[in-house]
């Protein structure tokens, strides 16, 4: 009947369409990079790698709204 939505590419896609970051607009490719199987990372390396990106989208953040 309905289709179940992971929220978190729904949350990437509504901030890449805040910001206007055109890259991130396509629910397919944010599914497959959500999904992707990341090979040779251990848990430490994946926790690590997730901060990186996380601070990515905050100076991205921080750079909109200075602006």
């Amino acid at each position: 009947m309905y289709e179940k939505k992971d929220l978190r590419i729904l949350k990437i896609i509504q901030k890449a369409r805040e910001f206007g970051d055109s890259d991130l607009l396509n629910e397919n490719l944010v599914e497959i990079l959500i999904n992707s199987k990341i090979n040779g990372l251990n848990q430490s390396d994946k926790n690590e790698f997730i901060k990186i990106l996380n601070s990515i989208v905050e100076i991205k953040e921080k750079a909109h709204l200075s602006k």
